[in-house]
């Protein structure tokens, strides 16, 4: 039986504990478990490494995928690693790991994933607009390097409430912020059309929202949280002001397909990945 480790914050109440029996039999993988790995948000760098530990420790484990805890990962447990993919490197974020025997190698992929999400929602692309990452972790900075990557964005800026993390990314155009006060700001300076998005981890991990309840959303903006469950108080406050919201469930189906094929082994063609959202849509 292979094992596929998923290290979060409350991985019991994620919606793939119902969806990954039915997307390995649709992938042809029979026999692979899912083992959910809770971890805080702020831990002691012995807890990252420990966890992944556990993994190189357990001859059942294929690799695991990484949500909230991408730069802890990287930050405290890189030297347990074999290798890196150079998102990873570049990003300073392991959100993949795939083992294969002794080889443990981690990969960045929300690269790929936000981008994917992305434009299932776009109006048009490329996109051309004014961007606001709220949240300067592993997922925000990663849509920030697809926008470089493959649209043409007027300015994107990403804000966080760490010095530290904002120094990582200084080539971003980060923006240190201290209260939802300061995003509200940034918020209502954005031009009609803009993209505003939650990558903070606000309204599942934590409660509450980046910006406040008197923030001002520009008109045509739309306000995208990569959180599909919890509060979702921040797409709560983009629809009482007329903003367009997208929550994160795309972003999630994304993200797990492309992550359970490379740890599973299997390959993801648009059919599979068509058949697994249908699959999701069941309940």
């Amino acid at each position: 039986m292979r094992k596929m480790y998923f290290f979060g914050v409350t991985t019991a109440a994620s919606g793939i504990h119902r969806l990954f029996p039915r997307w390995t039999r649709l992938a042809g993988v029979e026999d692979a478990t899912l083992v959910g790995v809770d971890l805080p948000l702020d831990g002691q760098p012995e807890r990252y490494r420990d966890a992944v530990r556990v993994l190189l420790d357990d001859p059942q484990a294929s690799g695991a995928l990484v949500t909230s805890h991408k730069v802890q990962v990287w930050t405290h447990a890189r030297d347990l690693f074999t290798g890196f993919d150079a998102d990873a490197e570049m990003l300073g974020e392991v959100g993949c790991m795939v083992r294969r025997g002794a080889r443990l190698t981690g990969s960045a992929i929300d690269t790929l994933t936000s981008g994917l999400a992305l434009r299932e929602f776009l109006p048009e692309t490329p996109f051309r607009g004014h961007a606001l990452i709220l949240g300067a972790g592993g997922a925000g900075t990663a849509l920030a390097c697809h926008l470089f990557r493959d649209h043409s964005p007027a300015q994107v800026t990403l804000t966080d409430t760490v010095p530290a993390r904002l120094e990582l990314v200084r080539r971003l155009t980060p923006a240190l912020v201290a209260s939802p006060e300061q995003n509200d700001r940034l918020l209502e300076s954005l031009p009609d059309g803009g993209l505003v998005v939650n990558a903070t981890g606000l309204g599942k991990d934590r409660p509450g929202s980046p910006i406040s309840d008197h923030a001002g959303f520009p008109p045509n903006t739309i306000a995208w949280d990569f959180n599909y469950r919890g509060e979702l108080r921040f797409l709560d406050q983009a629809r009482a002001q007329g903003a367009r919201a997208v929550d994160g469930w795309n972003y999630f189906l994304h993200g797990w397909s492309q992550i359970m094929a490379r740890v599973l082994g299997f390959t993801l063609t648009e059919e599979l990945f068509a058949a697994l959202r249908q699959a999701a849509a069941l309940r």
